[in-house]
């Protein structure tokens, strides 16, 4: 036979292997569902903050929540809860990297320490900003920073117990914020 030469084949079609073309489709669809779930979205910021749930057996409302980006598009969220003996502001930015965060914090660090603020490291909390004297509306209250991962969050806690709940909440806030 020359390689050269041409030769007409003719083929007679085939009637279509129906379980192949349904197990091909099944493996496209699963691999396109594994794709999907691998690439998704991480948790959004809001899911990041303290909500009722976190208060179990307390009677505690959301009054206010507010969801924005930062002047550099990094995402922020910010959340108030009011409970019978406390009234909570937590606000969460997410930064690209933690070194952001982390660099973030060290500036507001860097702030308090001129203002006479000294940060005292805390179990699970050695890089915080210490606590600070604030305001919650009219009611004193208490600030702190803290960097979990790619997250800087800042709890300002009201109450009459503010100083001995405000690393019991902080410590709610940064299990929770853990989910990024």
């Amino acid at each position: 036979m020359n390689p050269w030469s041409r030769q007409t084949r003719y083929f007679e079609p085939r009637e279509p292997r129906e379980p192949r073309r349904l197990l091909s489709l099944l493996i496209l669809s699963l691999f396109a569902t594994i794709l999907a779930a691998c690439s998704g979205d991480p948790t959004p910021p809001r899911d990041l903050l303290l909500g009722p749930d976190d208060f179990p057996g307390q009677a505690v409302t959301e009054t206010a929540q507010e969801t924005g980006e930062t002047s550099l598009d990094d995402p922020a969220v910010q959340v108030e809860l009011n409970g019978p003996d406390f009234i909570l502001l937590e606000s969460l930015v997410l930064f690209q990297t933690e070194d952001q965060a982390r660099n973030v914090l060290g500036a507001i660090k860097g702030d308090q320490i001129l203002e006479g603020v000294t940060h005292l490291p805390v179990a699970g909390f050695e890089d915080n900003t210490g606590i600070m004297e604030d305001h919650l509306g009219e009611s004193d209250a208490l600030t702190l920073f803290f960097v979990q991962g790619r997250a800087l969050v800042r709890i300002t806690l009201a109450g009459e117990d503010r100083a001995e709940k405000v690393w019991e909440i902080a410590a709610k806030a940064r299990e929770k914020s853990r989910n990024q």
